[in-house]
């Protein structure tokens, strides 16, 4: 599912919604003070997703090798 980002109209507040794709964006309220139908940003969350994707495997992988480097030496 995409992030979506948007602005809204009155508070001018910016705030990210995971959507599903084709999910009607009509109904979509801005969490700060309730105003409707707020202006889609367009963002770059393919890249985003992807980065943060590689970024905690490459944490998790590590964390790994620290555990079982640790688990050898008991």
């Amino acid at each position: 599912m995409p992030i979506y980002e948007f602005e809204c109209s009155s508070c001018k507040d910016i705030f990210e919604l995971l959507m599903k794709v084709g999910e009607d964006k009509e109904g979509v309220t801005c969490p700060k003070c309730g105003a409707r139908n707020p202006r889609e940003l367009i963002g770059r969350t393919s890249f985003h997703s992807r980065e943060r994707y590689e970024e905690r495997l490459t944490r998790r992988m590590a964390a790994r090798r620290a555990e079982s480097k640790g688990a050898g030496n008991q």
